[in-house]
Order: C-alpha cells, then structure tokens, then sequence
C-alpha cells in the first residue's frame, strides 16, 4: 500500500505552504485551557483507537477513475475447447473470449475545520501548534474512514459491502463458539477454512488465501490456548503461522459483531481477486480567511469502497 495512493500530497505542500506564512499561528476551539494560572500536564493525551488492519493487509488502493461518477471493473475469461476432426471447418472447435464487468458508485466524503484569532492567541500562550493538529485529526478520521468501508462498506448505503459481509464469498458457520472448542478444533476450525478456499480455487497462484482476519477475541484466544504438538506445548496462533507460513493473520475489531455474527474470513489480496478504490485520495484544501477574525481549511476524498473481482478469492467463516 502505498502512502502517494491514499493521500493527494501536492494538497498536502500547498496547506503546508499557506500556514508557513508570516506571522501566521494557530488554534482550535475547546483545546487550550482558559485557566492560564493553573499548573497543566505538558502531556497532552490523545484517545486511542484500535489497530486499522485494512490498512495493513495487503490489499492494493487504485487510484483510477478521477472525478468519474461511477467505476467499471473488466475482466476477460476464455471458453471454448479444440476438438478432434478432419479439415472440415465445421468441426473444428470454437475458442472466443467473453467480457465480466461490475460497477461500484464514487462517493464524495467532505470535511471542515474552523478558528479564530482569540484561538490562535491563546494557543500561542501554551506553544501549540493546532493547525498541524487539525491536519493531524482529518487524517485520522480518513484512516478509520477507509478501515470501516473496507471491512463492512459505506455507511448508509444500501448495498454497499466489504472484506467481512461480500455477500457473494462462501460462507460456513463454525462447529462451535471459540469457548466451546478444544485446543485441537480451533485449530481445525482455521485450517479448514484456509484448506476449503484453496480447494476451490484449485491452488491457483493469486487466487489462493494469503491472508486471515479474524475478530480480537479470537485471535487473543488462540494466542493464548496452548495445543499439544509432536515438537511440544504451543500456542494454536503459533501452529497455524508455522503450517501455513504463507498466510499472514490479523485480528480487527470489525469482525466482532457483523450482523450480529462473529466473522473470520480468509482471502487473496492479491489485484487479481480485489482492490480497494478511493478514486481521489485525501485532498486538504488551503487555509482561507473566512472574514476577519475567522480561518477556515476543507478536506475530502471520493471512495467507491472495495471492488471484489474474483467471488472464489474469499471464504468466510461465522460464528466461531
């Protein structure tokens, strides 16, 4: 992935160039304490968030389509056989190529910050620089942004899915909740899924899983529950890294609860089975003077979410 694909960086040089101005400081709005008498923490804490294993998970962000309101994905498949004849021509096999194609709608995601000048002084009272704040807290919205529409799709859009409820993957219920399970059926219960989705792409190199998402639950559960192995005592997470060393595991709190289910899906990240389209990458516009005492700076982005080309390239498993 990318750091050019998901952000528009020339945007990011000119919002850079435009609070390097002269004199220019900054501020925001319910951050800096009115209480300059009182003896502040120099720590600022920040909320955290869990880890965004979208981001971390091989999956390629094209880039194509611009401003286009609607993207098509093509794909070529050939069909037709040789058969055993004479020099006839009409007995002669027939070999042609068909087209498959799907489509996904852009959105346009926007977004604003706004201060004033009685926040740039007192902002300058404490040395904080809040504008690289703001800039900071667009960009990590965008991040969760990206992490939510590639698990589970756009929020609000009907129809609109991702990694964790495509409905098109085959889809298999778990023999049992993950409590319930021995050390040896957890283990199983994800080799078989692995095993089931490279059987049924016929071990074809870009379409076999190379990747295992998982809820957090599960994942600390398996790292936790030791299993009994010819080389010893060891973790169920550490005997499947070491059988199916080609495959990496994350772990997302997404998968927790999709649909009121728990969901562990084992993909391709491969260009071949999907891509993430984000037509437009974050774009932050330049700072502007509203009116006289008012500053202003935009920010979007336009997704059409994750375009899934191969429906063989996944497998899910609910409920374990």
């Amino acid at each position: 992935m990318k750091i050019k694909n998901l952000y528009n960086l020339d945007s990011f040089k000119k919002f850079l160039d435009c609070h390097n101005r002269p004199g220019f400081t900054d501020a925001a709005a319910g951050v800096v304490l009115a209480r300059n008498l009182t003896q502040v923490d120099p720590k600022i804490f920040e909320k955290l968030y869990p880890e965004l294993t979208f981001m971390n998970s091989g999956i390629d962000i094209d880039n194509s389509g611009g401003y286009a309101r609607r993207i098509q994905s093509l794909r070529l498949r050939e069909q037709g056989q040789f058969t055993t004849s004479s020099d006839g021509t009409s007995e002669k096999g027939k070999i042609s190529i068909s087209g498959e194609n799907s489509y996904l709608n852009v959105l346009v995601r926007e977004a604003f910050s706004r201060w004033n000048d009685d926040e740039i002084g007192e902002a300058a009272l404490q040395n904080i620089n809040l504008v690289s704040r703001f800039l900071e807290a667009h960009n990590k919205i965008y991040m969760r942004e990206v992490d939510e529409i590639g698990f589970t799709g756009i929020p609000d859009v009907t129809g609109s899915t991702g990694l964790l409820n495509y409905g098109s993957f085959t889809s298999a219920g778990a023999g049992g909740a993950i409590g319930t399970l021995t050390a040896q059926q957890m283990y199983d219960e994800i080799s078989e899924l692995i095993v089931a989705q490279w059987n049924a792409v016929n071990n074809t190199p870009g379409y076999m899983a190379n990747t295992v998402v998982m809820p957090v639950s599960i994942m600390n559960t398996l790292q936790s529950t030791m299993m009994d192995t010819a080389a010893g005592n060891k973790p169920v997470m550490n005997a499947l890294r070491e059988n199916f060393a080609s495959v990496s595991f994350y772990s997302t709190f997404r998968a927790e609860s999709v649909s009121a289910t728990s969901v562990t899906v084992a993909f391709s990240n491969s260009t071949e089975v999907m891509k993430m389209r984000i037509p437009v990458p974050l774009t932050i516009g330049e700072i502007v003077q509203e009116y006289s005492f008012d500053y202003r700076v935009d920010s979007k982005y336009r997704i059409a979410g994750l375009d899934i080309l191969e429906d063989a390239g996944g497998y899910i498993l609910t409920g374990l």
